[in-house]
């Protein structure tokens, strides 16, 4: 008779409590000091555990226990590195899975957990005192996330530095800064603070240990951005500092520059910090509307370089396709087109036509900048098709224009540009209509113009200079050259 074989049949059974009923009988064996195998000893307290329970919960200890170290055959280990309360709360955790994190214990339990490798409490602990972070402590908080590695906790309690800084000056730590640290933080364009608050930090820290200190206090005050300081401020408390004085003449010297003549000069301290509520912003003038070829743009448009979206402003309506364009102050712009002149005040959105000019010249054949408070246009072609060497200042007070220093040779469709005090005209097409490479710089008070170093190609037209870290950078044709002062 056949023998009839039966499926079997299979049944995997979980017990979902098991986990928890498991770390609650270890958690009474070590009560009872039952099985223990190991005494944690830190300073003068003992604590009996389960080897493999550290080891399970622990990068450190499994390391310790299961790699043949000298502990692992130690019925005693002593721990130097933790403190008693925090070892004592981080093996209660790896027998009960919770602790009680507060702002007493927060950040010892931190460098307790980064020291073990205990990753969930450790980032719980991050988390608590991101979360309570204070004008009282984010500073140290900055370090101590720094030093554990806590690139988080770090990153919010640097912004907390910077939002409260007011405060955190006072602050005990804040003496205790490194001289890159401080330097990092009132370099930030996020700093939430006058630059009259940042100047007395600046100063308290280095007043409190000068001996040591004020060798820095040249690098540390050309991060002090002094053009928006308020200008009785600085009359009062800057320039009478005679430490500052002796130390810090050339950012004196700007800073004086800025106040008579605001918006010429360009440096890291020019750029307002996001506190200030104020902004840089691109604006753009006629040109041509590729949609309708020959058509000159009568829209004008400015947006800031961070915003996505373009706001229509104002603009007369003959106006158009102008070329000739310079920045007046912070917020005023020059514009010519032909012998007219047009001055724009973007914070009343309004125009006012000003002085016209001597000389008639194509409008997109000369240049125009602006140095210590005046406007020159310089060089250009007329009307009857004869290059330029003449140049003609404006004065805004008298609003009139003059005859300058003229140009030593006669140039159109050149560059220009303004760095450190000078003017320099680079390029263009000379009187018989041939490019050339000549360079030439202009200060104001000099009687006439100096010769400099010609450009290595003259190309055809040198249309476009503009001003980065101390250098001038002009396009002739698809290159680009670099002229740097006193290399000439």
């Amino acid at each position: 008779m056949a023998e009839v074989q039966r499926s079997q049949a299979a049944f995997e059974f979980c017990h979902n409590p098991h986990a928890g009923s498991l770390l609650q009988g270890l958690q009474e064996l070590r009560s009872d000091s039952l099985l223990t195998d190991v005494v944690l000893c830190v300073s003068g307290k003992e604590i009996p555990c389960h080897r493999n329970v550290l080891a399970a919960c622990s990068e450190y200890f499994r390391a310790m226990f299961c790699n043949r170290h000298r502990e692992s055959r130690e019925h005693k280990v002593t721990i130097h590195e933790v403190s008693p309360g925090a070892l004592q709360l981080l093996v209660d955790y790896a027998y009960t899975s919770k602790v009680t994190i507060t702002e007493d214990n927060a950040v010892k339990l931190l460098e307790g957990a980064n020291f073990f490798r205990i990753l969930p409490v450790h980032d719980a602990c991050e988390t608590f005192i991101s979360n309570n972070l204070s004008a009282k402590d984010c500073l140290q908080m900055m370090q101590t996330g720094n030093m554990l590695s806590c690139p988080d906790l770090e990153k919010k309690a640097r912004l907390c530095v910077l939002k409260e800084f007011g405060t955190v000056r006072e602050t005990p730590e804040f003496h205790s800064l490194t001289k890159d640290q401080l330097s990092t933080i009132i370099s930030s364009d996020d700093l939430n603070a006058s630059e009259e608050v940042v100047y007395a930090a600046v100063m308290t820290w280095i007043n409190h240990d000068t001996r040591k200190r004020k060798r820095y206090m040249k690098e540390l005050m050309e991060l002090v951005r002094f053009p928006f300081m308020d200008k009785q401020y600085f009359s009062e408390n800057v320039e009478t500092n005679e430490a500052v004085r002796k130390s810090c003449h050339d950012v004196m010297a700007e800073a004086r520059r800025c106040q008579h003549f605001p918006g010429e000069v360009q440096s890291p301290r020019t750029l307002p910090r996001h506190a200030s509520g104020l902004r840089e912003a691109v604006v753009i003038f006629g040109g041509r509307d590729r949609t309708e070829p020959g058509e000159d743009m009568r829209m004008t448009y400015s947006a800031e370089p961070t915003s996505s979206s373009w706001k229509d402003i104002t603009h007369p309506e003959s106006l158009c396709g102008v070329r000739n364009v310079a920045v007046l102050g912070t917020s005023d712009i020059i514009m010519c087109m032909g012998r007219d002149v047009w001055l724009y005040q973007l914070e009343l959105d309004s125009w006012s036509k000003l002085a016209p000019m001597k000389l008639l010249r194509y409008t997109y054949m000369y240049s125009l900048v602006v140095l210590y408070g005046k406007v020159y246009a310089i060089g250009g072609l007329h009307i009857f098709c004869k290059a330029q060497k003449s140049v003609e200042v404006y004065n805004r007070r008298q609003n009139m224009w003059t005859e300058g220093v003229p140009l030593p040779q006669s140039k159109y469709s050149h560059a220009c540009s303004v760095l450190d005090g000078s003017i320099y005209v680079m390029g263009g097409v000379d009187d018989n209509f041939e490019p050339t490479p000549t360079m030439y710089r202009f200060s104001p008070g000099d009687s006439q113009w100096q010769s400099m170093r010609d450009m290595p190609d003259a190309g055809r037209n040198s249309s476009a200079s503009a001003v980065l870290n101390g250098s001038i950078y002009t396009s002739v044709g698809s290159q680009i050259f670099c002229f740097t002062p006193g290399k000439n």
